[in-house]
């Protein structure tokens, strides 16, 4: 069974060798296909992860705890050595003036000549260069008119939720299981205004002269 690493190294792949071949590589080794797509997944999951943690840091109110704004990924971007090079924030508050020729430097690289032949190397699978690779490479296997063959998996949509019926018992499914976790129903208890005294809490009632030993 293919894991989950495995199967995202398999689909990044083609996109490093689209940028190899927008570089003008044309010949690899596996081994140095690997090394290179092991590196940008690592690259990507810190970026992600630095994203997450600016994010959580950056907004208090609950509610947008789990938003993502432009300034958490340019930060998280300058963590992760993409927007270099920079002032640093002291010396940038001391002039006054931010520093923006790291923002400036990506903006042009990703409209630049370089990434343009990206997108031309990874939008040629179709006619006009109007459909990514992997979209043309789909439509090569599908045989009917409609795309369903994928629905459920990685590569296609995602499947409607089915209800888990539980057996036995007063709950009837996974949720309502949940449901029931989360909110307890409460419980009701009559308890006398005075308490029942045990056979030991009544013992100074008895004459002592009255008890058998």
């Amino acid at each position: 069974m293919t894991t989950p690493q495995a199967l995202h190294h398999s689909l990044l792949r083609p996109c490093i060798l689209h940028i190899l071949r927008a570089a003008g590589y044309h010949t690899t080794r596996p081994s140095v296909l690997d090394t290179l797509t092991d590196l940008a997944a690592r690259y990507m999951l810190l970026l992600a992860q630095s994203t997450a943690n600016h994010a959580a840091l950056n907004h208090s109110e609950p509610e947008l705890s789990l938003e993502v704004s432009i300034q958490d990924v340019r930060m998280a971007m300058q963590d992760c050595g993409a927007l270099y090079p920079e002032k640093p924030q002291v010396e940038q508050e001391f002039d006054g003036e931010e520093d923006m020729r790291g923002v400036e430097a990506f903006l042009a690289w990703a409209m630049g000549p370089g990434n343009k032949d990206i997108r031309r190397v990874a939008l040629e699978g179709d006619a006009g260069g109007k459909v990514d690779y992997l979209t043309a490479l789909k439509k090569k296997h599908i045989t009917t008119e409609q795309d369903t063959r994928y629905n459920g998996t990685i590569l296609g949509k995602p499947a409607e939720p089915r209800a888990v019926k539980v057996e036995g018992g007063d709950i009837g499914s996974v949720k309502e299981w949940a449901e029931r976790l989360k909110n307890p129903p409460k419980t009701t208890s009559i308890m006398s205004s005075r308490r029942q005294s045990s056979a030991l809490s009544s013992l100074g009632d008895v004459d002592m002269e009255d008890m058998e030993f």
